[in-house]
This record gives C-alpha cells, structure tokens and sequence, in this order.
C-alpha cells in the first residue's frame, strides 16, 4: 500500500541549519501487513526452527547418475557403515509429503545420525536418470532402502515403494543404529 503526501512550498524541512523547502511529491511504501506480520515472527521462527543436525547426518549433494552415486559412497564408507537411500523427485508429491513429515521428525533423525541419508534426484528424467534407476532396480520415486556402504549391497527386507508411515522407516533403521 502506498502514501503519498505532497508538501507545498509552504512546507520546509530543517537539515542542518539550512531550510529546504520541498515542492515534489513524496511517496512513502508503507509495509504490507504480510511483511509486518512475518518480520514480527522472524525473531520467534529462529528460536523455534529446528537445529541442523550433526555434521555426521548432513548428506551429501543428490546424486543424479551412476558416477555421482559410486563417488558418493565411496565418500560415505569412510564415515557410516550404512546409508539409507531416498529416490526422490521435485514433481513427487509423496517424496515432498515423506520428507516433510517423515525424515523430519525427531525420531526418525536420530536414526539418521547413525545412517546416511542419501538423495537421489531424478527429477530430470534424463538418461542419466534412468541408468541410475536401471543400476538401483527402482521403477521411480518415492522408493527407498538401506544399503552397505562399503559395497553399494542392499539389504533384504528394507525397500519401500510408495507411501509409507514413519514407524515403519523407524522399524527399518533400527537394526542399523545403536538406538533400540
């Protein structure tokens, strides 16, 4: 929303010791209730937001490609034993869905201080993206598994496909973690 005042040439502002007379309109931007209500909670949402987790949990950069994927393990063996693989893509409304409500949520992240998380983003569906499929045995996203990060091995019993609840992923990391 936007005010305008107009000061005549009867109006003078004082800068200084100079008189200055004003004679064009002034337009002042006014902030919208949208900015005063969001600036307002800023300071609230930084103290609630919830903390980045270790350094050990962070991922990787998604993977697109089987290069990318081989060189990402590689990187992960020297720091987990195990990593959790999460096929995912931008136009996925469930993989939005899962990793809004799922892989955020407390218990499943102390999970994944113990388990890599690892994104693969095929998003693109390029030919990249479909070798890389291919190479995981996955039709397309959402699917996830836990694998042996040494050896790129899944293990049996840890896929899924589609929806699932955050019990279920918690049941599945558990024999991976040293949590009970």
């Amino acid at each position: 929303m936007s005010i305008s005042r107009f000061l005549s040439g009867a109006h003078a502002l004082t800068a200084g010791a100079e008189a200055i007379t004003v004679r064009d309109p002034i337009t002042v931007q006014a902030p919208s209730r949208r900015a005063v209500l969001l600036g307002g909670l800023a300071p609230i949402l930084s103290i609630a937001a919830p903390r980045e987790a270790p350094a050990v949990a962070a991922t990787m950069q998604p993977v697109t490609d089987i290069e990318s994927y081989r060189q990402t393990l590689t990187q992960l063996a020297s720091a987990y034993r195990f990593a959790l693989i999460d096929i995912r893509a931008d136009w996925c409304a469930v993989c939005h869905r899962i990793e809004r409500e799922i892989l955020a949520h407390p218990s499943v992240q102390r999970h994944l201080q113990h388990v890599a998380l690892e994104k693969v983003d095929v998003t693109a569906m390029d030919e990249g993206n479909r070798q890389l499929l291919s190479h995981l045995r996955a039709s397309g996203p959402p699917t996830f598994f836990i694998i042996d990060t040494a050896t790129g091995g899944e293990f049996r019993g840890t896929r899924s496909v589609g929806s699932f609840r955050r019990n279920d992923l918690v049941r599945r990391l558990r024999p991976f973690t040293r949590l009970g």
